[in-house]
């Protein structure tokens, strides 16, 4: 059996290895084919200032004059990087954070500037070419789609700070705004680490006048091996983390015509789920369909269009939620065995109609504005338990045991909810380097109540390289079905009487770009009301709103080419204030990108940093335990062999770093464990 010292070896020297061969490869290329395909792999500096930013206003603009603090990365990035999906690119990107959870064997929830409340993310919002990637029942992505493929992606946003000026709920704290990829007939298959399966099919067809692109993938893998406290006894056990991950996205155009499909689906097992590790029982699946069209009109000197989607999710879980015996004194008939559950939240929908208007009244001035509907359907979930978690939920006693599971106990109350949503937006170039941005939109919700969020935005061109944006935004999120409506659960209950939760943000960010160098330095503070967050009882977690402290910091990006082979990528976060609810977020965040391009070489290195974060669990002294900072780095070498064949060598966690992530439960008293090193061989046909 090898062991841990031989794995180190082994890692090092593959390290090594890597760091050598970014160096000489001008000596290896010395002995290449005569042509020279370089070009495939250039990152132009320009390119990257000068990309257009629609997500912020629903117009394109410019890095340095769009009214918002932004990260964006294309496509020709994405691909030198050894990254695999959304939520790991997070890490890059100044004021977001993802880190594993104990919620789920697959999921890594992130934040945007502190700000987490759970597993679903649903502060964040996350849109795939105009359409809400959300689950209708937590309204949000993390849960549903915990893991989207960055090889899809032509160009990804990470837009910061308040967003439902535009977008209405579940945009408080940012939006991701991503645009798939088209036009492309490529093949991507790798093999690699724990038995990893990956393929990927991207290719665009002609239909007599519809054009027709298929994005379809899938990635599986057998995991990685675990020896974690148990956590229904005081014994070490193994476990591990296989997974299954499909996705499939469809687009068909004709003319102002347009057709999306699109599907994830996911399943995970053993590892913790619901903070309980059950080998063999525990399990978590998951798939989002959305089917949407979207038609353009043009009147005069207004551009509308009109989308119509419809979403439906299913997410299902089975875990174990308490130790054996743990019920044997309250049941009926009394029985040693462990309580074993299983649930299935299948069916949940989300309709949605919006029109859209961009009226351009001047020259120097244009007008944004829309009607949304959206009507979600959620009906009740009944879970299967050999106990039944209604009687324990609800103290009654004797508690029931069935022998089996049987499905006697509901777990969600069936609920709907209509949403309204009215916006305006209206831009103004004031003077000649003067962008003006003010914004409204009125969202009501049925049940729930309404909300107002405003909108400043003030760009100042100070010259060709230096320029100041002032921005102000209020956002809301309003209490999701499941936060509201999870009855008979000894895990976590809904609340009936939460309130939507609002946030303030102010921000001040200073943009210098040059021919070879691109910066931005921003500070922001946040200032919450009615926060909605997940408070631990002795039996169970709710979701309450409490008074939370403000969040500042400041978010620093770097961008140089030193030449036409390097270039340096970086970012930093410092929170200088953090709302104590937030103690498992880092408050201090750093990345490192170094790409090495020569002809038909590319090498790229990725470095991330979390620093210290704090567990729910206390130590014996009543503090808090700690889980320590790290650095994460990851690798990929490329070489083309001619127009239509590539290969790779991705690598990650490259030092294998033991690190942890902090659970979500206070009953977990040492840090989530993560991944070791993988390697990952692929070959990329272009067709």
């Amino acid at each position: 059996m090898e062991s841990k010292f031989d794995r180190c070896v082994v890692v090092n020297n593959t390290l090594l290895f890597f760091i050598l061969l970014l160096t000489s490869i001008p000596s290896l290329t010395a002995a290449k084919a005569d042509e020279d395909l370089g070009y495939l792999f250039k990152m132009s500096l320009e390119e990257l200032l000068k990309v257009q930013v629609t997500g912020s206003t629903l117009t394109p603009k410019e890095l340095r004059m769009v009214p918002s603090s932004v990260t964006v990365f294309s496509h020709k990035e994405i691909r030198n990087l050894g990254l695999d999906t959304l939520d790991e690119l997070m890490n890059m990107v100044p004021g977001f954070q993802s880190y594993r959870s104990s919620t789920t064997p697959l999921h890594n929830p992130y934040s945007s500037r502190g700000r987490r409340i759970g597993s679903p993310a649903a502060e964040i919002l996350i849109m795939v070419d105009g359409i809400r990637l959300a689950e209708p029942r937590n309204s949000g992505s993390a849960l549903v789609v915990p893991k989207y493929p960055l090889i899809q992606i032509e160009r990804v946003e990470f837009i910061r700070g308040p967003g439902s000026a535009v977008y209405g709920s579940n945009a408080m704290m940012g939006v991701i705004n991503v645009t798939t990829r088209s036009g492309v007939d490529e093949v991507n298959i790798g093999y690699g680490s724990f038995t990893r399966r990956k393929a990927h099919l991207l290719t665009t067809q002609q239909l007599g006048d519809v054009t027709v692109d298929l994005l379809a993938g899938i990635d599986m893998d057998e995991g990685d091996d675990y020896r974690v406290l148990d956590t229904f006894s005081s014994k070490r056990i193994a476990t591990n983390d296989p997974r299954d991950i499909a996705s499939v996205d469809i687009k068909l155009h004709r003319k102002d015509t347009r057709l999306n499909l699109q599907y994830y689906g996911y399943k995970a097992k053993n590892f913790y789920e619901l903070s309980g590790i059950s080998n063999g029982f525990n399990e978590r699946s998951g798939r989002l369909t959305t089917i949407s069209i979207k038609q353009a009109l043009d009147w005069q000197t207004v551009s509308s269009s009109v989308w119509v989607s419809y979403s439906r999710s299913r997410v299902a879980t089975s875990a174990q939620l308490t130790a054996p015996d743990a019920l044997a004194v309250n049941s009926s008939p009394s029985s040693n065995d462990a309580l074993f559950a299983s649930a299935a939240w299948d069916n949940y929908s989300e309709t949605r109609l919006l029109w859209h208007n961009d009226w351009t009244t001047k020259l120097q001035s244009s007008l944004q504005f829309g009607v949304e509907l959206r009507h979600i359907d959620a009906p009740e979930t009944i879970a299967q338990n050999n106990f039944d978690m209604g009687d324990l939920a609800n103290g009654t006693i004797p508690i029931r045991y069935y022998g089996s599971l049987l499905a006697s106990t509901p777990v969600q109350a069936a609920s709907k909810r209509d949403i309204t949503g009215l916006y305006g937006q209206y831009q103004h170039q004031l003077f000649d380097n003067t962008q003006l941005t003010l914004g409204l939109r009125y969202d009501d919700f049925t049940t729930i109540g309404s909300h107002l969020s405003p909108r400043f935005g003030w760009v100042q061109a100070l010259n060709d390289h230096h320029s100041l944006k002032l921005l102000y935004g209020e956002a809301f999120r309003a209490p999701s079905e499941s936060e509201l409506n999870l009855v008979n659960n000894p895990v976590y209950l809904g609340n009936t009487e939460l309130e939507p939760e609002t946030v303030q943000t102010s921000e001040l960010i200073w943009m210098g770009q040059w021919s070879d160098t691109g910066l931005s330095l921003g500070y922001f503070e946040s200032r919450y009301k009615n926060a909605i967050t997940v408070v631990d009882r002795d039996e169970y977690r709710i979701s309450e709103n409490v008074g939370q402290g403000p969040s500042k910091g400041f978010e620093l990006e770097f961008i140089h080419q030193l030449n036409e082979h390097w270039m340096l990528r970086s970012s930093y976060t410092d929170f200088i204030e953090l709302p104590a609810l937030s103690f498992r977020e880092a408050d201090q965040l750093a990345s490192l990108m170094v790409n090495y391009q020569l002809e038909n070489w590319n090498a790229n290195l990725v470095a991330a940093y979390h620093s210290d974060r704090d567990m729910p669990a206390l130590d014996s002294n009543g503090k808090r335990i700690t889980v320590t900072d790290y650095w994460l780095l990851f690798g990929k070498l490329q070489y083309t062999f001619n127009y239509q064949w590539r290969a790779t060598i991705q690598m990650k966690n490259l030092t294998d770093k033991d690190y942890l992530a902090p659970p979500t439960s206070s009953t977990i008293i040492e840090g989530i464990p993560n991944r070791g090193y993988e390697i990952l061989a692929g070959f990329i046909w272009q067709f």
